[in-house]
């Protein structure tokens, strides 16, 4: 992942240091692994310098949108390679539903989201789980939160995950 931001002047010297590490990749094995699992995390870090604080680059305030943009495409384009356009859909939703939140002020629902999102990701062959999730996007969209967190209460815990979202 920090090769993406090495490969760009402009973010290579924000890297923060020491390398704050994946949360998100390790959680998608074995849906998506290696390079492409790694672009999760590149739109994590998107996310967050849109919406919270970010991990790994330190950029000022009049970049950080812009950053943002490089981290969910450059994140998409290693997603993409997988060939899965499922998991392509899966991570439009996430973003426009983590942002969603954002702007209702429910941040204590965001860990339930990704987590949720990144477990269908994880295992495709669990259709209950896809059903649930799709279930529990569209309570969201009418705005019932509850269906979501209740989904993702029944996943294990992700600690640095959570971290990394309480920030926005």
């Amino acid at each position: 992942m920090r090769d993406a931001f090495a490969a760009q002047p402009a973010l290579a010297a924000t890297l923060v240091e020491p390398d704050p590490g994946q949360v998100v990749a390790p959680l998608a094995a074995p849906g998506l692994t290696g390079r492409c699992a790694s672009g999760l995390d590149l739109i994590l870090e998107g996310f967050l310098l849109h919406h919270g604080r970010p991990r790994h680059l330190m950029v000022d305030d009049g970049k950080r949108i812009l950053a943002g943009d490089y981290c969910y495409a450059h994140g998409l384009v290693h997603v993409a390679q997988a060939g899965d356009l499922a998991v392509i859909a899966l991570l439009a939703d996430l973003v426009a539903l983590s942002a969603s939140l954002v702007a209702t002020d429910d941040h204590a629902s965001l860990p339930a989201l990704w987590r949720t999102t990144v477990a269908v990701i994880a295992h495709p062959e669990d259709l209950a789980q896809e059903a649930a999730l799709a279930a529990a996007k569209e309570s969201l969209r009418a705005g019932d939160v509850e269906p979501l967190r209740v989904l993702g209460a029944t996943l294990p815990s992700t600690p640095e995950l959570d971290e990394a979202l309480s920030h926005a």
